[in-house]
């Protein structure tokens, strides 16, 4: 008898454990296995039609009875894209802010979740559209316990095309590619300043993709520091890459939701993977009148002030232990004088502009500063400079004891010489330079510049004040 009542007891336990365990366990996606259907609700606007409604950046209370429906285009699984479902309907997408940490178990990618809108506020923040719960500026993220409210999931492992377009697209007319949709671009490769780079190694960050026009677009691809990806290398190839599309401060930008959505293992369009010969810049020099062999960088110092305005932004001298040369880029830059710049200039051409020996139109993505440096000026006469002068052009040379003279009496606006003795030389200053306006010296003094031309006038151009003392 007592047997018998202790295998009852033992029975009842075993019942009782496995009806706890069985309560206790999450059935993940609500068993999406079996209940891989739509809900009975019938959406009422399209996402296009729901984005009318807003009128800013700040939220916009929706008071009519309007349900939409979107694929889930990008979720948090990563940790690339943060407490924001991104929804999208045929061509056009928003974003659902919500107060909920790995909410892909829920609400992964492919699936269609329908959206109950009235009690939310929509927000255009620069094209990017997205709902929140209160009329703030981003607006406010719903609770987890509203959640079920608002958000009704639907049918799962569906499937969203990424649309395709041309990365100067992007980069010159972001408005035109519909925000918060998954996009795609081909043909495309990280430029030389980020292949190779670790997507966000200390806090988010920004590589930059680039096409293989002469003037390459650029576009930015966002990374944050707490994806799983973060420390993982881009790659060096080029291909295609898709991701979330978004618009900050009026440049469009790319979030990829794993490493999955880029593919680069193709030659990149200087023909290399990545990897370019150092080449001095006086063989750079003497290819005039043709193209950079593929896989080719140079390395030297800027010699040029883009600070002051005496050259337009998106021009430099750089100079390295055998020359230096005039650089045109795409774009404006800001780098410094005295910095280490190394440049890829594989497959660009070497020509003239107004009598300049010039490299153009190079790509500002193709320039990297590795580090700082000075060049010494070559000290000599202006009697030899005039003699040496295609051997020393875009060089940085010192004139130790010379006066200036002109038309008139400041650096700009006029038509100024300098005289050491052994011949004269053209002064050029911008008028627009920060020290146009400034009265020059009319004593003996050393004057610091580089060697240039316009037109077949030889000329020194200074930098800023301090090359004249």
């Amino acid at each position: 008898m007592k047997r018998s009542t202790q295998i009852l007891r033992s029975a009842i336990i075993m019942m009782l454990t496995a009806f706890v365990f069985t309560s206790c366990v999450k059935k993940e996606y609500d068993d999406l296995s079996t209940a891989n259907v739509d809900p009975a609700l019938t959406t009422t606007h399209t996402i296009r039609q729901l984005q009318i409604y807003a009128t800013g950046p700040v939220g916009t209370l929706i008071t009519d009875d309007i349900i939409v429906a979107g694929i889930v285009v990008g979720d948090d699984a990563s940790g690339n894209i943060y407490k924001k479902m991104i929804l999208q309907q045929d061509s056009s997408g928003i974003a659902v802010a919500v107060d909920v940490t790995n909410f892909n178990t829920d609400y992964p990618i492919g699936r269609r979740v329908f959206v109950k809108c009235k009690g939310l506020y929509i927000s255009n923040n620069e094209g990017n559209f997205e709902l929140g719960t209160s009329p703030t500026n981003p607006v406010g993220r719903i609770p987890a316990n509203l959640l079920g409210q608002y958000l009704v999931k639907g049918q799962w492992g569906l499937s969203v095309t990424p649309m395709v377009f041309d990365l100067a697209t992007a980069d010159d007319f972001p408005e035109d590619i519909p925000t918060n949709t998954l996009i795609r671009f081909e043909n495309v490769e990280f430029d030389a300043v980020s292949f190779g780079k670790t997507y966000a190694p200390t806090s988010g960050s920004n590589l930059y993709l680039n096409d293989c026009n002469t003037s390459p677009a650029s576009l930015a691809v966002y990374s944050s520091n707490f994806s799983t990806f973060a420390m993982a290398q881009s790659p060096t190839g080029n291909g295609s890459i898709q991701g979330v599309y978004t618009i900050y401060n009026g440049d469009g930008e790319l979030q990829i939701r794993d490493l999955y959505d880029v593919d680069m293992p193709n030659v990149r369009c200087d023909g290399t993977f990545g990897q370019t010969t150092l080449m001095p810049i006086d063989s750079v020099r003497m290819l005039l009148g043709g193209n950079v062999p593929a896989g080719r960088r140079i390395k030297g110092i800027v010699t040029s002030d883009f600070s002051t305005g005496m050259l337009t932004s998106s021009n430099l001298y750089l100079q390295d232990a055998t020359a230096g040369i005039y650089i045109h880029f795409d774009d404006p830059h800001t780098f410094a004088i005295g910095t280490e710049l190394e440049v890829i200039v594989s497959g660009f051409a070497v020509s003239t502009y107004q009598g300049v020996l010039q490299l153009a139109t190079v790509g500002l993505g193709y320039a990297l500063p590795v580090g700082s440096g000075t060049v010494a000026p070559r000290v000599t006469t202006v009697a030899d400079m005039i003699t040496n002068y295609n051997a020393w052009e875009g060089q940085v040379v010192r004139v130790p004891a010379g006066t200036i003279t002109g038309s008139g009496t400041t650096y700009g606006f006029s038509t100024n010489f300098i005289d050491d003795g052994t011949g004269t030389i053209q002064l050029y200053t911008s008028n627009f330079a920060s020290f146009a306006n400034d009265t020059y010296p009319t004593d003996t003094v050393m004057i610091t510049g580089i060697l240039t031309q316009f037109n077949g006038t030889k000329e020194i151009i200074i930098r800023n004040l301090l090359d004249v003392q």
